[in-house]
């Protein structure tokens, strides 16, 4: 690197640091403002509000990102121009272009290093801030790691397991959940299938592979040890053709030899398009479908920020595979993306402005800090605004996403175009 371009980063790094600083820990205050009444009526320790906001510093310094960017650039050029050593260096040949290349490329790196810290980093981060907010901060007792209530979830194959109560454990399986022996369930799977196929009328084999006997079970401890066991479950499937199948059953076994789970004492009813219902009772049913294990059914939700892209792109899918609206999280989505690039729209912005204002230039240190902060606040709106738009169907979510980085880099190059290099 060129001594230009390192004097040059030197001022800008210099700059960037100082506003980091002074942008976080403006945001930090003006939250502990916010919320001080609740930290004193909940009693909570200042030990554990420090661990809270330390945790908070990466995802707290990725929000300013930007906005130091902008006052860095301002501030830095604004100092080169006050002293005149940028119209020095434009005299000796040297165009602007030049000077601000390596404030731009190192906004370029920068942006993709935020992309990559928010995708690998922060999330786990804001996790752990939830867990020490809700346990440490409010004094709600910690969430249980092997239980999960009323909750539904979907496989990939279209199965949709609706449960009031899921408990994963190591260990046996009490006797009254135990499945059968290896011969009650031959004796018993046998006498069930004969009896649908009577009821229903169908030729051996033709029954849906849903309602299907599993095959004969290897020899085995007849009370195996299990890892989890649910209440008051209902799974659902509807098939190509039409038909619907729902099972209900008040207690459903994950049986660890064969990886499946077990359903007892339930009902299984089909609803064939444009026929009449058939409905089945049985007191054991497997199917080699219900293979989704435990740790899947007790994974909780999480917040957006609590997700990479891939895991928000995976809960969209899984999402409306279940019907559900999905157009906040698509937003959310397209977000994690365009805000780590807004860092190179701001700079290329700032170094436009300083280029085609060229008074600004020798304004003092304040007139450019305060232009920068209403500068950010302007672009803070854009990006608002038009996440809520997108929020509410008004844009799609990739232009939501995308405007305010759109709007200010097409102002930036109509600038930088008018600027004396």
């Amino acid at each position: 690197m060129r001594r230009l371009d390192r004097y040059v980063m030197g001022e800008f790094i210099r700059m960037l640091i100082l506003s980091l600083i002074s942008l976080t820990a403006i945001f930090v205050l003006v939250h502990l403002m916010d919320h001080i009444d609740l930290y004193l009526d909940e009693g909570a320790p200042w030990p554990a509000i420090g661990k809270y906001y330390l945790y908070q510093t990466p995802y707290n310094l990725l929000l300013t990102m930007p906005m130091a960017m902008l006052v860095a650039t301002i501030l830095a050029l604004g100092e080169l121009g006050r002293h005149g050593e940028l119209t020095a260096m434009k005299a000796s040949g040297v165009s602007l272009y030049r000077v601000v290349l390596p404030i731009l490329a190192f906004a370029l790196l920068l942006s993709f290093g935020v992309l990559a810290l928010g995708e690998t980093v922060v999330p786990r981060l804001n996790e752990r801030v939830n867990d020490v907010y809700e346990e440490e901060i409010r004094g709600e007792p910690p969430g249980r790691e092997n239980f999960r209530g009323s909750f539904v979830y979907q496989n990939d194959e279209g199965y949709t397991y609706i449960v009031r109560a899921l408990f994963v454990e190591e260990g046996v399986v009490p006797d009254s959940l135990a499945p059968p022996s290896p011969e009650e369930t031959r004796a018993r799977e046998a006498a069930e299938l004969a009896e649908r196929r009577r009821a229903a009328g169908l030729e051996a084999g033709a029954a849906p592979d849903s309602v299907a006997a599993a095959p004969e079970p290897e020899e085995r401890d007849p009370r195996p040890a299990v890892e989890a066991s649910a209440e008051q479950v209902e799974i659902q499937r509807r098939f190509p053709d039409g038909t619907f199948l729902r099972i209900n059953a008040p207690q459903m076994v994950w049986e660890a030899a064969s990886e499946t789970w077990v359903l007892r004492r339930g009902e299984l009813r089909l609803f064939p398009g444009g026929a009449e219902e058939r409905m089945y009772g049985f007191s054991l049913l497997r199917s080699a479908r219900l293979t989704d294990p435990p740790a899947e059914l007790l994974a909780e939700e999480k917040e957006p920020e609590e997700m990479s892209y891939q895991d928000l792109r995976a809960y969209i899918a899984k999402q409306e595979r279940l019907g559900a609206d999905t157009l906040t999280e698509r937003v959310d989505l397209q977000m994690k993306v365009s805000y780590p690039f807004a860092n190179l729209v701001i700079a290329l912005f700032g170094v436009a402005l300083i280029g085609s204002a060229t008074h600004l230039g020798r304004r003092g240190g304040g007139m450019g800090f305060g232009l920068a902060l209403f500068l950010t606040i302007i672009f803070w709106g854009f990006l608002r605004v038009s996440q809520g738009i997108g929020y509410g169907g008004g844009l799609p979510p990739a232009a939501a996403a995308w405007l305010a980085n759109g709007i200010f880099g097409v102002v930036g190059l109509l600038l930088l175009s008018r600027a004396k290099t």
